[in-house]
């Protein structure tokens, strides 16, 4: 078999198996990822081709070929230490590159004999290096990592005596003789490229499937690590189907609720949630589908019926396509603070509504009468509608106090101030104690028709208590006087105007001789007397 053959056949060798190697990067489960060999074949197809097309002639396309060559051998040398589980250091990668591409441009300037001595000391040296990693590797597997260390150290010894019969002995080099010698080169390349070839697949192999033993044990490992922390986990853990029924739950979760882990597996999450949190749970299943996460407060009922508060931070599951897969959600029991939550809004509301209220009669005082006044004049703007406001204040009470005393007369604010209550519509108008004997009551969409026969209303109820007064010149009974008026919504007009207004009238009853009822609605800046 001529030169030219042989590297021919190594041409085509190597783009084959670099093509090989290519296709196995990229297809299949179990890829083949081992740095360097690739461009290590692609380089040594390259040299070996343009060696075929330059055999017996030396210009610097055989330089090339030679540098193409050289760095694929030093490539191969790099992969096979990668395969023996050690890394190559870029900066060593990088200057042996460029030793490489420095030696082959200067043996232009070399004798015959000198560059070839130079071009095959460097392939020897890169054959001894693979030799050298193979035979160090603390535990070899199997018998062909050793094959593959001794057929690359024969290689790299029939190198290094070519080189030093070319450095050494300079006629021999170029005489008929040593044709023989330097003949079995490509031969040994060529056997090389073959055993090589398959070894370092046989390589390959064995440390994907290392790195897959060692990801699975990890995984296992994590696995168990994933385990252990979510059972001993404080929180409670469950994981949901896209049906949101429970696929996991930790000893935790299970315990809060009364259950064991084998009766919370295959029960839709809804069966936990009470009627009154439905809509919680719809709203966030919905989020959910959507692929989005979420934090938010739920109430979840026990196996014996029990009542549970919980945050939760529930988090979707998804596939690579974005397709809902299921949730994971992470639960804190939050019981004893919700219950602290709800018994500070209850004090706060009391306190509340104990600011507002009047000691004496348990009907609204005169801050809640403001408030509310002011609320309900603001919301006419809106509305376009009526706001009655009524004053009255019992006739010749201080005479009452005088003659009965005040434990009497506390008595009887408290029962007129029940007569008001009765006398309104719950929930909708207000019954306040203005000041001392003076109340007062806000309508809400009333207009002054409906106002006085309110106010006649309170007055027959006061009048049916027949509350005993015999130092009243008005009746022997306690009566009062009542002030009632009617506004709509205008910038024009203050609230203190509109107290004013019901004030005035109240003392013009007062004027007209007690017991009595006056009335007027605000129209602009007139009042229109209603009686």
């Amino acid at each position: 078999m001529d030169l030219r053959t042989v590297m021919l056949m190594l041409a085509v060798g190597s783009f084959v198996f670099g093509l090989l190697l290519l296709i196995l990067k990229f297809v299949g489960s179990n890829r083949q990822r081992v740095p360097f060999w690739i461009a290590a074949k692609f380089l040594q197809a390259a040299g070996s081709l343009l060696l075929y097309y330059r055999v017996g002639i030396f210009d610097s396309m055989t330089v090339l070929a030679h540098t193409a060559l050289l760095l694929g051998c030093a490539y191969e040398a790099w992969a096979v230490r990668v395969l023996t589980g050690r890394p190559v250091d870029r900066r060593v990668h990088l200057l042996t590159s460029a030793g490489v591409i420095v030696v082959c441009s200067s043996i232009v300037f070399w004798a015959s004999p000198y560059r070839s001595g130079a071009v095959f000391l460097l392939q020897s040296l890169f054959f001894f290096l693979p030799a050298i990693f193979l035979f160090h590797r603390r535990d070899h597997k199997f018998f062909l990592e050793l094959l593959l260390g001794v057929c690359y150290f024969a290689a790299g010894t029939v190198l290094f005596i070519a080189a030093v019969v070319c450095w050494g002995f300079p006629e021999f080099a170029l005489s008929e003789s040593s044709s023989r010698l330097f003949g079995m080169i490509p031969l040994i390349s060529f056997c090389m490229f073959l055993i090589s070839g398959y070894i370092m697949l046989m390589l390959a192999k064995e440390r994907s499937d290392r790195e897959v033993a060692e990801m699975k044990r990890s995984l296992e490992e994590t696995e168990v690590q994933f385990q252990r922390v979510v059972e001993t986990a404080v929180e409670g853990i469950l994981v949901f189907d896209r049906d949101f029924r429970v696929t996991f739950a930790n000893q935790k979760m299970a315990s809060v609720l009364g259950y064991t882990t084998d009766e919370m597996l295959g029960r839709p999450y809804v069966s936990f949630v009470p009627e009154s949190h439905l809509d919680v749970h719809d709203h966030q299943a919905s989020l959910r589908r959507r692929g989005k996460d979420s934090v938010y407060e739920c109430l979840l009922v026990g196996k014996d019926g029990e009542k549970r508060w919980f945050l939760i931070s529930a988090k979707a599951i998804v596939d690579d396509n974005g397709r809902f897969e299921g949730s994971f959600a992470m639960l804190t029991d939050i019981t004893e603070r919700k219950d602290m939550e709800l018994a500070l809004e209850e004090s706060n509301r009391r306190l509340r509504e104990l600011s507002n209220r009047d000691s004496l009669t348990g009907i609204a005082n005169r801050r809640c009468f403001d408030e509310t006044l002011e609320r309900e004049y603001s919301r006419l703007k809106r509305s376009r509608s009526k706001l009655s406001v009524v004053l009255f204040d019992l006739d010749h009470f201080k005479a009452y106090n005088d003659r009965y005393g005040h434990v009497m007369g506390d008595d009887v604010l408290r029962r007129i101030g029940g007569a008001l209550k009765e006398s309104l519509r719950e929930s909708v108008d207000l019954a306040a104690r203005y000041g001392g004997e003076e109340f007062a009551c806000i309508l809400p969409d009333t207009d002054i028709h409906s106002a006085v026969k309110v106010a006649e209303r309170i007055k027959q109820r006061i009048a049916d208590l027949e509350i005993e007064h015999e130092d009243s010149p008005v009746s022997s009974y306690i009566t009062a006087s009542f002030g009632v008026t009617t506004v709509q919504y205008s910038p024009e007009l203050s609230l203190d105007e509109i107290v004013d207004m019901a004030d005035k009238l109240m003392y013009k009853a007062k004027a007209a001789g007690r017991n009595r009822i006056e009335s007027a609605e605000w129209r602009g800046y007139d009042m229109a007397v209603s009686e």
